[in-house]
C-alpha cells in the first residue's frame, strides 16, 4: 500500500496549518547568513519583498534542503561525496498509458546509471515520470537527456506539462545535526533513504523531533549544543541507525551489474504474488544467487 503526495497542495496545507497556530510564514524570502551574539543568540540575516532585515533567534532549524547553508554557517560538517550525489530530474507528463493503482520503477545503467527512473500517477493519463543518476557513472549526459530518451522510448506519446531539476543525498545523516542553538534537519542533514533517495516523511519527522526539542530547550533556558544533542540521539534511534544500513546495502549493490539484477528480477517473479514478500524475495535471492550472501553479511552481520 502507498500514497502519492500532492507536494503543491501539500505544502501549502501545512503553511496554512502553521500560520494559524501563529507561525509567520514568509515566500520569496531567504536567509542569507547568520553569526552568533555575544549573548549566545543568532543574529540571522533575512532578504526578501521587504527588503533586508536581520531576526535573533535563540534557536534556528535549518531545514534548507541540499545546499544546507545554515548547517555550514553554524559550522557543522554537511559535505557530500560526489558519488553520493544524485542528479535527479523529473516532467509532468500527460496523454500516457499506466495501471492508476501502480507504480513503476526501471533500474538499469543504460537508463539510469547508480539510480532509477519511476512513474507516479497524478490522475488519469497524468503522471510523474523521472529519474536520478549518479553523475561519475554517466556517460557524458545529464539528467534531463537521459530522462528524454528514457520517455521516447517509453512514453512517446506524453506530453509534458511542468519539469522540475534538482539534486538528492543518498548519503547517511551527517555525525553531527546539532550545535549551540541550532539544528538541522532533512536533506540539510542527509535524512534521506540512501537506498530509495526518499526524503519527505523523513524530513516532517526530523523537522517534529527538531521543533519539540526546541521549545523544550528554551522553556529551560539551555539551548547549548550539549542540550540539542538529545535531537540528533533521537533521530538516530528513529531512523538515523536504518539509513546507515540501507547505505551498506547500497554500496553493496553498486558493485552489481544489470545481469544479475535481471536474474534477481526473473527469480521474484518466479515466487506467487500473494505470497511476494521481501523477505521470501530475499531468501529465494540468496538461494539461487550465492553471490549475493557475502552483500549480505556485509550489510547485516
Amino acid at each position: 500500500m502507498a500514497w502519492i503526495l500532492d507536494r503543491t497542495r501539500f505544502d501549502t496545507f501545512l503553511a496554512e496549518r502553521a500560520r494559524a497556530v501563529g507561525v509567520e510564514v514568509r515566500v520569496a524570502t531567504e536567509a542569507a547568513g547568520m553569526e552568533r551574539d555575544g549573548d549566545g543568540r543568532w543574529r540571522v540575516r533575512v532578504r526578501g519583498p521587504r527588503g533586508e532585515e536581520v531576526w535573533r533567534a535563540r534557536v534556528v532549524i535549518g531545514a534548507d534542503g541540499v545546499e544546507a547553508m545554515v548547517g555550514r554557517w553554524a559550522g557543522l560538517d554537511t559535505r557530500v561525496p560526489a558519488r553520493d550525489m544524485e542528479s535527479c530530474a523529473q516532467y509532468v507528463l500527460q496523454n500516457v498509458d499506466f495501471d492508476p493503482d501502480a507504480i513503476y520503477l526501471q533500474f538499469g545503467d543504460r537508463i539510469a546509471p547508480g539510480g532509477y527512473a519511476w512513474l507516479f500517477p497524478k490522475g488519469v493519463g497524468i503522471a510523474n515520470v523521472g529519474l536520478g543518476i549518479v553523475a561519475l557513472r554517466a556517460d557524458g549526459r545529464n539528467a534531463r537527456e537521459y530522462l528524454d530518451a528514457w520517455i521516447a522510448r517509453r512514453y512517446p506519446g506524453g506530453t509534458t506539462v511542468g519539469s522540475t531539476v534538482g539534486g538528492v543525498i543518498v548519503n547517511p545523516t551527517i555525525k553531527q545535526t546539532y550545535g549551540d542553538g541550532v539544528m538541522v534537519a532533512g536533506d540539510a542533514a542527509h535524512m534521506v533513504n540512501p537506498l530509495s533517495g526518499a526524503g519527505i516523511v523523513n524530513a516532517m519527522k526530523a523537522g517534529q523531533l527538531g521543533g519539540r526539542t526546541a521549545a523544550a530547550a528554551i522553556r529551560e533556558g539551555d539551548t547549548s549544543a550539549r542540550r540539542l544533542s538529545s535531537y540528533h540521539r533521537a533521530w538516530m534511534d528513529l531512523l538515523g541507525e536504518e539509513h546507515r544500513t540501507h547505505y551498506r546495502i547500497k554500496q553493496a549493490l553498486d558493485e552489481l551489474d544489470d545481469g544479475f539484477f535481471n536474474g534477481l528480477a526473473r527469480t521474484a517473479n518466479r515466487i506467487p504474488e500473494r505470497k511476494r514478500s521481501l523477505g521470501r524475495i530475499f531468501a529465494h535471492a540468496l538461494v539461487r544467487h550465492p553471490q549475493l550472501i557475502p552483500v549480505a553479511a556485509r550489510c547485516f552481520v
